[in-house]
């Protein structure tokens, strides 16, 4: 600190300024890096880019065919070395099956394990290019299915998590569920550490170290905060989502509502009743929803009816939110009526633009907005990948 007209200035180190800017919303960076050759500088370093506010640069989607390539739609030119096709993962001769993304890591499965009772998965990074197998579960319940949810923030820990949710059947025909972890800190699973008997099996988020899980069927969300290797049972909590509820036992069957972040806050987006709007809260509280933008379709896809029915009478949305990215002002819309037309639709300026088209009768069958993360995974994990080839 040196005295200067009786103020004081302090010369802040290049990894105090990281953590700074780390902090900042990705719109106000992209502005701030554009003034300042230090911190534009900041982005482009391997070593702090990772801790730095990420942009999205495309959306991954996989087709419901035989061939089950992963694809990435991009938004930019940049990260053109993305390796979206997984070919750096040798130890597997059949195509991978993208199940999740998670901050830049994914999670994707060999064949259809839905049924197994141990998953064959891996977890891994088109950006480095780098991947691990997981081990498997020590046998628990005669499990009919199972479901994967794949935890990354890399503003949050280093490390990642999977959550695995077995469910077996039970005497009252239903199903009981019992929760495992596994710590990419030490490449361990979990006993069970959480038991329930409801469907959370819906969309899902990991933000701030807590993982949220939609109800199948009920419109409300399971949190569940990530535990450390000591942890006996996991901390829950249900919120209620915010919009219209759904459910299998009215004519009225869509499952369109969104999760997503927004500086470290989650986000939900829902179609209004009509399907003409669509509405996007922000969790400003444990339990309070407050209403962050009010979007009108009709322009986006040239008409003044959005629902449909199917062969059942149940109705359906016309078109399906995909993801959002409040911090770009963008919502990716899949226009399902006619071809599956992917939409990029701009918050500010009221208007959308397509970035993809796919054929009809070929569905998406998973749809992630993808940021890059270029960290590296932990020694531990990449050598229980060697080891599995």
């Amino acid at each position: 600190m040196e005295p200067r007209q009786g103020m004081t200035t302090t010369v802040l180190t290049d990894d105090l300024v990281v953590e700074i800017l780390s902090r900042l919303p990705l719109k106000s960076f992209c502005r701030f890096k554009c003034v300042s050759k230090s911190w534009l500088a900041f982005s482009s370093d391997l070593h702090y880019r990772q801790k730095l506010p990420r942009t999205p640069v495309g959306l991954l989607y996989q087709k419901r065919e035989h061939d089950t390539g992963i694809h990435l739609a991009g938004l930019t030119s940049s990260d053109r070395d993305i390796d979206s096709t997984l070919s750096f993962v040798q130890c597997y001769e059949h195509p991978l099956e993208l199940k999740d993304c998670s901050n830049g890591l994914l999670l994707c499965y060999h064949g259809d394990t839905y049924y197994k009772e141990i998953f064959d998965a891996i977890v891994c990074n088109p950006a480095t290019k780098e991947w691990m197998a997981l081990p498997d579960t020590e046998p628990g319940l005669a499990v009919s299915f199972s479901v994967l949810r794949l935890c990354f923030d890399p503003l949050w820990s280093q490390h990642f998590y999977v959550f695995k949710f077995e469910s077996s059947s039970s005497p009252n025909g239903g199903y009981d569920t019992e929760v495992k972890v596994f710590f990419s800190e030490d490449s361990t699973w979990s006993s069970c550490l959480w038991e329930t008997s409801d469907a959370f099996t819906g969309a899902w988020l990991f933000v701030n170290g807590v993982l949220y899980v939609e109800h199948l069927w009920r419109h409300y969300l399971l949190a569940l905060d990530a535990p450390d290797t000591c942890t006996q049972q996991l901390n829950h909590r249900t919120i209620q989502l915010p919009g219209f509820p759904y459910g299998v036992d009215q004519m009225f069957y869509c499952f369109d509502g969104r999760l997503w972040q927004s500086s470290g806050v989650l986000c939900y987006a829902q179609q209004e009743l009509d399907g003409c709007m669509i509405r996007i809260w922000s969790l400003e509280e444990s339990d309070r929803w407050v209403v962050k933008h009010r979007l009108n379709m009709n322009n986006v896809f040239g008409r003044d009816i959005m629902l449909h029915t199917n062969n059942e009478g149940l109705w359906y949305f016309d078109y399906e939110i995909l993801a959002f990215d409040l911090e770009r002002e963008l919502v990716f819309l899949a226009d399902t009526i006619a071809d599956n037309k992917i939409i990029s639709y701009s918050i500010s300026t009221g208007k959308g633009s397509q970035i993809l088209n796919i054929p009809r009768f070929v569905d998406l069958y998973r749809s992630l907005l993808y940021v890059p993360y270029y960290g590296k995974f932990p020694a531990s994990v990449l050598q229980g990948a060697q080891d599995k080839c």
